[in-house]
């Protein structure tokens, strides 16, 4: 490669790295909307009871050992999945990246999936600094399933779903399979004389999953929360109903008997039609969005400005991660080769 060609890739690296893209921004005082896709929208999470479970088992266990993530709202749809959740920057990106990943692997090699790698696109993450923008979010992630004609109530979807334990106090359950002490044990058994088999289910940990209240309505008792989620539901299958027409929702078994390998495209969240990034999905004029708008570009700033001045240990804002560069190798000298 030439010097001319070295100088070309370092100034589209740097670039991508500080000037076309934006490097997440995440605050513990203020909840986000997490959206991910399934790879090339294909239906690889068609609900089923032994998903569930594994579902439920991998987001009770990266709330553990993310004890500071707050889950307010979910749903898992057959190519994408909605969060609505808070905490610290550097717990966010970890306790989605954990639950990708542990679906991947424990539903990716499943028989009936057979998917290799990653199942997943880039997450993302759009602010809720407004308590009007909280409520949106909330209701628009119980709408998931009526809203595309899949089913007539929220409750009704086969997968997870934040709707009923919301509405009726009831936690998910599931369960989460430590396959590394399972498989530390077989390996000690194994080299024994008189190996004992291991039983899997005593590496099974069962948990149950409830969410906590969205922050607009910290300050209600549990029994106020359930009935405005009661009513929110009321709302949106009223709303479903009217958008079908008169027509059936697909229902669960067609839902269920989708092909696997089938592609979609997701349709779009209510900001999209304004811009495809949005920053805050809050009213742009609210003090609280024009406050975080401030800190934002702030932070935006603050990024690019170590970035081209490549400080990698302490020029970068406070929860931030240094990017990727290119990085010229230079060849041994002769002698060296030589010897």
């Amino acid at each position: 490669m030439s010097a001319t060609s070295n100088e070309s890739v370092v100034r589209h690296v740097t670039g991508v790295f500080t000037g076309c893209h934006h490097a997440r921004y995440v605050e513990a005082e203020v909840p986000i909307h997490v959206i991910s896709r399934v790879f090339q929208g294909r239906h690889l999470l068609r609900p089923c009871e032994e998903l569930n479970s594994i579902i439920v088992g991998v987001v009770g266990r990266a709330l553990e050992h993310f004890g500071e993530v707050q889950l307010y709202a979910a749903a898992f749809l057959s190519n994408h999945i909605h969060l609505m959740l808070q905490g610290p920057p550097t717990q966010v990106s970890a306790f989605v990246g954990f639950i990708k990943r542990e679906i991947s692997r424990r539903w990716g090699h499943h028989p009936g999936v057979g998917w290799c790698g990653p199942m997943w696109h880039e997450f993302i993450a759009t602010a809720l600094p407004t308590p009007e923008s909280q409520l949106n979010c909330f209701r628009y992630i119980l709408s998931q399933g009526v809203k595309e004609g899949l089913v007539a109530r929220p409750e009704e979807w086969p997968g997870v779903h934040c709707a009923r334990p919301l509405a009726t106090a009831t936690p998910l359950e599931g369960v989460w399979f430590n396959a590394t002490a399972y498989g530390r044990a077989v390996d000690r058994e194994t080299r024994k004389l008189r190996p004992r088999a291991v039983a899997k289910e005593d590496y099974c940990i069962k948990y149950s999953l409830s969410f906590a209240p969205i922050p607009c309505w910290a300050h209600l008792n549990a029994s106020a929360r359930q009935n405005r989620v009661q009513g929110l539901i009321e709302e949106i299958v009223a709303e479903g109903s009217i958008a079908r027409a008169g027509a059936r929702p697909m229902g669960t078994r067609r839902i269920c008997s989708l092909p696997r390998d089938r592609r979609a495209s997701l349709p779009p969240p209510p900001w999209w039609t304004q811009r495809r990034r949005m920053i805050c999905w809050a009213s742009q004029t609210a003090p609280q969005t024009l406050s975080f708008l401030r800190r934002y570009w702030s932070f935006q700033f603050r990024f690019r400005e170590a970035s081209m001045a490549d400080k990698r240990q302490t020029g970068y804002p406070s929860g931030s991660f240094a990017p990727g560069r290119w990085t010229e190798l230079t060849p041994p000298e002769p002698e060296r080769l030589s010897a």
